[in-house]
């Protein structure tokens, strides 16, 4: 591993070391360029770091016809478990369907097959419906009053900020800087490229590169950084709870048709439940749990649980929460994409990247496309 050095000049500054500040660091550290990536807290502590833990293709996205996204995202859940293997694990996912599930077991079948076929040949693992008495056997809490039909499939499971440090990681062993716990004074664009003031240390490099993630308005707004798009704060929280509900995850419907997912963590004897969707309007700093939000989601798992098993308040252990910066379609603020938009503005000698959305699933693809447009 090369020793970490500070210079006041690279190839690429970005700013952000979430999973596409590291990704995107990674990517082009390993074609040859210094790169200084700068937060101002520590890798991977903010968005990276509160998701659903999952590395899938995203089987909800196929009711909105997001057909690329999800090939994609399929495509790097397979490369991430091969770079991986220690962090990145295929898992069983259980699909129940009840009497009254906002989909019926037909509908929910196709997407399955279809998910299958995007995923191809690159694994032996399929989706099945398999027989009620199985799943008892796996989820001995759920309510077996009107289960209709189960179905499996397989998407993978992580630990969302070891990834995101090993990728960092990956990063500084191919020479990438990384400078943590920083906050920039300002930021300057020159004829000849950007010039970052940190304290009394300037860093400047001819391409700018802003992966702030749901900071990424706030980012530019301060600094004055021009943009194409804007997004919206959708914060998610997850609850934690003691002990194990089931033995495989769980993919949940709720009566509005929103899902959810039960995440068995047998290795740390807990289960976490999530997740939410809540529009935010204060910065990201200032986003905090919701109490509304946690009785959302005992509610919505109670409805699956035998009596003697229901949970209450007392039972969440932990909350966290995570903000999601979706891109809004201007023609529809209210659409909300999951795809992710790389924003690039050049003016001479000097350019600037964007990274607006992104998902922890699809940060290879999101630094491959990114290292090929700046270089």
């Amino acid at each position: 591993m090369k020793k970490e050095t500070v210079s006041n000049s690279y190839d690429v500054i970005i700013l952000g070391a979430g999973i596409n500040g590291c990704g995107i660091a990674r990517e082009l550290s390993l074609r040859g360029k210094e790169v200084l990536v700068i937060d101002k807290s520590t890798i991977g502590s903010g968005t990276s770091s509160k998701s659903s833990r999952l590395i899938h293709g995203g089987l909800r996205y196929l009711e909105t016809l997001q057909f690329g996204l999800v090939h994609e995202a399929l495509t790097d859940r397979e490369e991430l478990m091969t770079l991986y293997p220690d962090i990145v694990h295929l898992r069983s996912f259980y699909f129940p369907i009840y009497k009254g599930s906002p989909r019926p077991a037909w509908m929910v079948w196709l997407g399955l097959k279809f998910y299958d076929l995007l995923v191809g040949k690159r694994t032996n693992h399929t989706s099945a419906r398999i027989p009620r008495k199985l799943f008892y056997d796996h989820a001995p809490h759920m309510v077996r009053k009107n289960l209709k039909a189960v179905f499996r499939y397989f998407d993978a499971k992580t630990n969302d900020i070891l990834l995101t440090q090993q990728v960092a990681e990956n990063a500084k062993s191919h020479g990438a800087v990384f400078i943590e716990n920083v906050h920039i004074q300002n930021i300057r664009q020159t004829s000849l490229g950007w010039k970052i003031i940190l304290g009394e240390k300037l860093m400047t490099a001819p391409i700018l590169v802003n992966a702030t993630g749901p900071w990424i308005d706030e980012v530019n707004e301060r600094y004055h950084l021009p943009a194409q798009y804007h997004i919206r704060k959708i914060s998610g929280i997850h609850i934690v709870i003691g002990g194990t509900l089931t033995e495989g995850l769980m993919f949940m419907q709720t009566k509005g048709k929103r899902i959810f997912f039960i995440i068995p963590e047998p290795n740390h004897n807990r289960t976490i439940i999530g997740t939410t969707e809540r529009e935010e309007t204060v910065p990201v700093d200032d986003v905090i749990v919701c109490e509304d939000d946690i009785t959302y989601l005992i509610e919505n798992i109670n409805r699956y649980l035998e009596d003697s098993y229901k949970i209450n308040r007392s039972d969440v252990i932990d909350a966290f929460i995570g903000v999601r910066p979706l891109i809004a379609h201007k023609d529809n603020p209210t659409d909300l994409s999951r795809e992710y938009q790389l924003d690039l503005h050049t003016d001479k000698e000097t350019k600037l990247l964007h990274v607006f959305g992104g998902k922890l699933t699809t940060f290879l693809s999101l630094a491959k496309k990114a290292g090929d447009l700046l270089f």
